[in-house]
């Protein structure tokens, strides 16, 4: 369950747009820590705060989850990537041409707990556009091939695992 925390999925998709937002995973577990870290707070307050900190902290860790959203919406009649970003109420929103990607890449990396698959946009200038991350490179192949379509970029799919490679 935990490996689908913050991760996409296609919320919607048509043959010139396509929209992307987080799993309910993300939030189902953000209430399970919120829930389980302030129970676990208030019970331990009495007995000493310090040792009450630890789980206080995870139950804010829970509420940052709770309230985090990502959308990227791919629409290919406004030649636009729209990203936007929202946590305990604050929002960041970025709109990128279409023009300016040049590929969505899928490509294994090795890891402390063995390979991990990134997807990711890269753009012509500048950083690429992380989109998510997962054990399986074939759980984020749905994800590139949708994107790839609308936008009409190349994917790039490495689907060998360089850990075992090496």
């Amino acid at each position: 369950m935990l490996d689908r925390v913050g991760s996409l999925r296609i919320r919607r998709r048509g043959p010139r747009r396509v929209e992307l937002c987080l799993t309910r995973t993300t939030a189902i577990a953000g209430w399970i820590l919120f829930l389980a870290g302030s129970g676990a707070a208030l019970t331990l307050w009495p007995l000493s705060l310090v040792i009450a900190a630890a789980p206080a902290f995870a139950a804010l860790v829970g509420l940052a989850l709770i309230t985090l959203r990502r959308e990227y919406i791919i629409d290919r009649d406004d030649g636009l990537l729209r990203i936007e970003e929202r946590m305990l109420g604050l929002a960041s929103r970025a709109a990128v041409p279409l023009f300016h990607l040049r590929a969505v890449v899928i490509v294994g990396r090795p890891g402390g707990g063995g390979a991990r698959f990134v997807a990711s946009i890269e753009r012509r200038v500048g950083a690429a556009i992380h989109l998510d991350e997962a054990r399986r490179c074939a759980s984020l192949l749905p994800l590139g091939k949708a994107i790839a379509e609308v936008a009409e970029l190349r994917l790039v799919y490495d689907q060998t695992d360089r850990a075992a490679v090496r």
